[in-house]
């Protein structure tokens, strides 16, 4: 039975249990790119690798499949329907990767951890730097399109989407927020530090205890 957490997103009109429930898996991003690499010899698409963006522990530990005991996937999730907004049961989400289905599929985790702000970016995929191919060193310089297949609309509570090609390093992705955060909060600390390592040295050097007070 689905948790009470799952409200108002537990069950369907019918009472069949959903799978997977609750606000944020029925609010799941399902819009999908094709990204086109425009050459002299013709279009070529760009290899992206659509498994493998999530946090270990989530993958192998927080999400799990129920047992299947030598079932199918669509044999275990029977008796439960797909979210509402969604257009495919839980165990179809991938079908060119049958071990990337059900309540392990990447994109559903990926989306499935909340962030913490209004504004945020959800990795979709990897660039497959294979070698010997144009995309080995990354992208190569010249034009590009991408082609989206809208399924998540955005207009009924005035939201906005975007697309960001991004690098990754050892530190993570591209974000402004931290880092001003980070500095800034450091200066403060540093400040308070300087402030009381003053006020020791001019007042209790000595082991004197003396009364100081802030105007």
């Amino acid at each position: 039975n689905p948790s009470f957490y799952c409200e108002p997103f537990a069950k369907d009109q019918n009472g069949v249990p959903v799978a997977p429930c609750g606000a944020v898996a029925n609010s799941m991003f399902n819009d999908s790119f094709t990204l086109t690499h425009h050459r002299s010899s013709g279009p070529v698409m760009v290899p992206l690798i659509r498994t493998g963006l999530t946090w270990y522990t989530d993958k192998n530990v927080k999400y799990r499949n129920p047992k299947t005991d030598n079932l199918t996937l669509a044999e275990v999730f029977e008796g439960t329907t797909k979210p509402l907004y969604w257009q495919k049961p839980v165990y179809e989400l991938d079908p060119a990767d049958p071990t990337n289905n059900g309540f392990i599929n990447d994109d559903l985790i990926v989306w499935m951890r909340e962030a913490a702000f209004p504004n945020f970016k959800k990795l979709y995929g990897i660039l497959n730097r294979k070698e010997k191919t144009p995309f080995a060193k990354g992208l190569p310089a010249g034009n590009y399109s991408i082609d989206i297949n809208y399924n998540f609309p955005v207009l009924p509570f005035r939201g906005r989407k975007e697309v960001v090609l991004t690098t990754l390093t050892w530190f993570g992705g591209q974000n402004h927020f931290l880092p001003v955060a980070y500095l800034v909060t450091s200066s403060l600390i540093l400040l308070m530090a300087v402030t009381l390592t003053v006020v020791w040295w001019k007042f209790g050097k000595d082991g004197k205890n003396t009364l100081v007070t802030f105007q």
